[in-house]
């Protein structure tokens, strides 16, 4: 028999027992209603977990009913749902537990004012957003899924049967359809808005059934969170953040390979967003800032500021973090570290061309790893957009794109096809570039021209041919600590043509080295070596 102290005491235990069970074996929407929250299951709204019938009615019920008290958390148990497009509202959260997969069919979709590919126009509307919003969430640790690109192509079946007959049977699905972009009223509409002629409702409306909505996108949204939920599949843009401030996007996983133009995670025109711990294997762009194209970006004239992406992961896409190439509304205060590129077609892609403009400056990459990559680091002001051609030189106007105040820092690539590439306009030069300690290899080093204060601080690359480092048509060029382990037979390390004034400082040539740098015809004279370690080369330096 206990004694009363005992007794008291054994109580205590079974009452912190009870508690401890309640708190981990309680289900979290119930602990949600339990804090006050505002909970809206969307099985009490007639949904059915076995997906027997579509839950677009649930999901609007629910949502409505939350949008009528103030907001709530829309909650999904798990299952598997159809729906159409969940449009949600300011203070409100979708929460997809796990478990529960929400699948959207491929069809028809009302058109919404949006932005597609950095021109403002009507578009399908979203599978899951809002817009004028502000306080809402995406999370859970659910599957969100849809059909892809090429199939959500022929959703709109009379505008799909025009797109065959304009591009005469043959269906790009690589996302490079150099003579269309989308479609003959799509071209049409870009047309006239580069003419900046009028364009009438009706040529908005045939011009938005030839595009794809986006996944998820918050338009004219504030203070957004997108976490934890896993996507599969989407028909564009897969999270697009449009005309938005203070948006988060963590622990996310995007699975949408190959399908073209959908682009991972999208910043466009968005300032105050963080990007984080996320996993993105897609068909194009990885995780992409924009901020409009060609007139129409420079007409509306909205930038993307004030980006921080972190600790990311990304898989096949055509750049692993990329800047451009809509670039019209400036893009300014960007930090990408800790990332990690696999199979990318580009690891760092900077890219814009003449007729976007636009000011990209104060960006820092830094901690990366690349393996099987294209392009490693690419910036250029070259770059060709379905259904563009290639440019002329102009005047410098607000249709020059400017890239300056750039630093690419602790970096590791491997297996790349060119390791860096540089490729300025001979009126707009690449302005305070600066790449640090970096290590690459690759089938070509580093090609660079019309550049202006380029630095290359401890840069090692290893090539298959040479010169391992070309560079030309550079002013006030700085080049400290490059070396070559691979040093490659009838080829220089470094070739400057065009250089005027270069410094080469603390530079090494390993044994084997030929020719450590070769110049243009009169120009060494110009040049400052200090510091070089060049004893193990056959020649030196050359002029030729």
């Amino acid at each position: 028999m206990l004694h009363s102290f005992d007794k008291t005491r054994f109580n205590g235990l079974i009452s912190w027992s009870l508690l401890l069970t309640l708190l981990f074996c309680t289900p979290s929407y119930a602990l949600a209603a339990n804090s006050g929250r505002q909970l809206f299951n969307i099985a009490d709204y007639g949904a059915r977990k076995d997906g027997s019938a579509p839950a677009t009615d649930a999901f609007r019920q629910a949502i409505q009913a939350a949008k009528a008290v103030g907001g709530g958390t829309i909650y999904v148990p798990p299952g598997k749902y159809t729906s159409g497009p969940i449009e949600l509202f300011s203070n409100m959260t979708l929460d997809i537990d796990a478990g529960a997969t929400i699948a959207f069919p491929v069809a028809p979709l009302p058109f919404t004012k949006s932005r597609y590919l950095g021109v403002e126009t009507l578009a399908p509307m979203p599978l899951v957003g809002g817009h004028d919003v502000e306080n809402v969430t995406v999370t859970g640790r659910g599957i969100l899924t849809t059909g892809d690109y090429e199939a959500w192509r022929k959703a709109y079946k009379d505008a799909y049967e025009e797109y065959l007959k304009a591009r005469k049977g043959v269906i790009s699905t690589g996302g490079d359809e150099s003579g269309s972009a989308n479609g003959p009223h799509w071209d049409h509409l870009l047309k006239a808005l580069e003419d900046r002629q009028p364009v009438s409702e009706t040529e908005y409306r045939e011009a938005a059934a030839e595009l794809r909505p986006s996944f998820i996108c918050f338009m004219n949204a504030r203070n957004v969170l997108v976490e934890g939920v896993r996507i599969i599949g989407a028909p564009m843009f897969v999270v697009h953040l449009l005309y938005s401030e203070n948006a988060t996007v963590r622990n996310v996983m995007i699975q949408t390979y190959p399908g073209p133009h959908a682009n991972g995670i999208v910043v466009d025109s968005s300032r105050f967003v963080r990007i984080s711990d996320s996993y993105v294997d897609t068909g194009d762009d990885g995780i992409v800032l924009k901020s409009g194209k060609d007139a129409d970006g420079l007409r509306v004239n909205r930038p993307t500021e004030h980006v921080t992406i972190t600790n990311c992961t990304v898989h096949h896409a055509h750049g692993a973090v990329v800047i451009g190439s809509e670039t019209a509304g400036g893009i300014r205060n960007v930090v990408a570290s800790n990332i990690t590129a696999v199979d990318t077609e580009n690891g760092i892609r900077i890219k814009s061309r003449r007729g976007r403009g636009g000011v990209v400056q104060d960006a820092r990459f830094d901690n990366w790893t690349m393996e099987n990559v294209g392009v490693g680091i690419v910036v250029t002001s070259y770059y060709i957009m379905g259904g563009e051609t290639a440019t002329k030189e102009e005047p410098v106007s607000e249709r020059t794109p400017v890239f300056r105040n750039i630093a690419v820092s602790n970096v590791t690539i491997n297996g790349a096809k060119k390791v860096i590439e540089i490729d300025g306009l001979p009126e707009m030069p690449i302005t305070a570039l600066r790449l640090t300690d970096v290590v690459g290899s690759g089938k070509v080093g580093l090609t660079a021209r019309y550049t202006d204060a380029l630095e290359l601080h401890h840069v090692q690359l290893n090539a298959d041919r040479g010169p391992v480092f070309g560079i030309e048509a550079a002013s006030n060029l700085e080049l400290d600590g490059l070396t070559t382990r691979k040093p490659i037979a009838g080829s220089p390390v470094l070739r400057l043509t065009q250089t005027p004034g270069a410094v080469l400082r603390n530079s090494r040539a390993f044994p084997g080295t030929e020719t450590f740098l070769s110049a243009g015809p009169g120009e060494l004279k110009s040049f400052h070596l200090a510091g070089n370690v060049l004893d193990n080369a056959r020649t030196p330096t050359e002029e030729r």
